[in-house]
């Protein structure tokens, strides 16, 4: 299984950083020249021929972001936006680079190499919750371990694959949020009464590998704050049950230690570096001499730059983005109608909420084409298409595939285009973004 797992990894990123490498010299936009000039003193590196064909290339979009963070010499931003870009990652990079930290191309090929091993990992550990979520008998170990492997492998060709060429934070967010989750999923108890309970003995993994994971996946990337639906929804359901002691002791506790954590990270410490110099997001306060704004600092940076905000992305001209977001807005809202209508299950209630939550929050507040990259840190979708591939193996019927494994079919083969075209445009400097 992981030698096959990591054969197709290799195999598929090879491939990739060999179209990279093959993309023109020449980028769309010239961000990347100015940084390299700012942060290598000798042209004649920044022109060796593999700097040139290849590394430098890594650098577009967001990347130019991270790669100024990682090489900070101050650990810390320089400008006010670039704190919308993951500190955790770039200081997790400097840490491992605190050698030769200020040497841009050995901070990007280390960060690379991070990525990528993240990324791997993320496919292995996915496996390891796939085959816990869907092994609930012997009987259906052999089932299990198909839609393991299958979810596995969609994993590695998810839609953002071009951006996980560079030095992007989601690798890490996908780490830890299946991590999460495989911890989650191993502490909570559904017996045949269909009782939801948390036994005492899983408190650690509950309480402490699982809320830490999905704390750090937050503060990595804003989105995974969504995972704390999964505390909501024991705490409901172990409240329902009148098991109110384990509900303070397991979710409740979980939930605000992973709630104070967001808010020392996207209040109080922004307030005190910031403020009351900073004027604007800090006149915000909901109370006089209290650290809590109307919105937290990231929010006031997406909208302030990036004019992120209700309905702001709706405008004729952002048609394009909305169609590029189709393929994944409709295989999220088919599966989650996929696990809670036609093939219901109970443990999977709470990412079903995760993913609608995730698809109403992009299209109507945010730059609605991010859901290609972010999408992945919810494994719902790819357990939807292993489990339709899964069950339409026979190739018969995929031949003549009916109702949504048309769905999945097209799917499938949007991504063989969407992947070699988005990695080419991202290593051309290109939108989309």
């Amino acid at each position: 299984m992981l030698a096959g797992l990591t054969l197709y990894f290799v195999l598929f990123r090879s491939i990739q950083y060999l179209l990279v490498f093959l993309t023109p010299v020449r980028q769309f936009d010239t961000s990347t020249a100015p940084l390299l000039n700012e942060l290598c003193s000798s042209p004649t590196e920044i022109n060796s021929y593999w700097n040139k064909y290849f590394w430098n290339k890594l650098l577009a979009w967001d990347a130019v972001f991270f790669i100024k963070n990682m090489t900070s010499r101050n650990g810390k931003p320089q400008f006010e936006h670039e704190y919308a870009f993951s500190q955790l990652w770039s200081s997790l990079v400097r840490w491992v680079t605190k050698s030769n930290s200020e040497n841009i191309y050995h901070v990007l090929k280390v960060a690379v190499a991070m990525e990528n091993v993240l990324f791997y990992l993320s496919g292995i550990v996915l496996y390891f919750l796939t085959k816990k979520t869907f092994s609930h008998s012997k009987k259906q170990s052999q089932f299990s371990e198909s839609i393991a492997r299958k979810t596995s492998l969609l994993f590695f060709l998810t839609s953002a694959a071009g951006f996980l060429t560079s030095i992007y934070s989601e690798p890490l967010s996908f780490f830890l949020a299946f991590i999460g989750i495989l911890s989650r999923e191993s502490s909570i108890s559904i017996p045949v009464s269909g009782q939801f309970d948390c036994p005492w003995r899983y408190w650690f993994s509950y309480s402490f590998i699982s809320m830490i994971c999905f704390t750090l996946a937050s503060l990595n990337r804003s989105n995974c704050i969504l995972l704390g639906i999964y505390f909501v929804f024991d705490l409901i359901e172990l409240t329902k049950n009148r098991r109110l002691v384990k509900a303070i002791c397991f979710p409740l506790l979980s939930g605000l230690l992973m709630l104070s954590a967001l808010i020392y990270q996207q209040y109080y410490l922004p307030y005190r570096t910031f403020c009351p110099q900073r004027g604007e997001w800090c006149k915000s306060q909901l109370f006089p001499n209290l650290f809590i704004t109307t919105t937290s600092l990231y929010s006031y940076i997406q909208g302030h730059y990036w004019e992120v905000g209700f309905l702001k992305y709706w405008t004729l001209n952002n048609l394009p983005n909305f169609l590029l977001a189709v393929p994944n807005i409709i295989i999220l809202v088919y599966s989650s109608m996929y696990f809670s209508k036609i093939y219901p299950s109970y443990n999977l209630k709470p990412l079903v909420w995760i993913t609608r939550v995730l698809v109403v929050t992009v299209c109507i507040f945010a730059h609605v084409q991010i859901l290609n990259r972010i999408a992945s840190f919810i494994p719902l979708h790819l357990w939807y298409l292993a489990d339709r591939l899964v069950k339409t193996s026979d190739p018969k019927q995929m031949e003549n595939p009916k109702g949504d494994d048309k769905i999945v079919k097209f799917y499938i083969y949007w991504l063989a285009f969407w992947i070699p075209l988005q990695t080419v445009l991202f290593a051309a400097f290109l939108p989309p973004a």
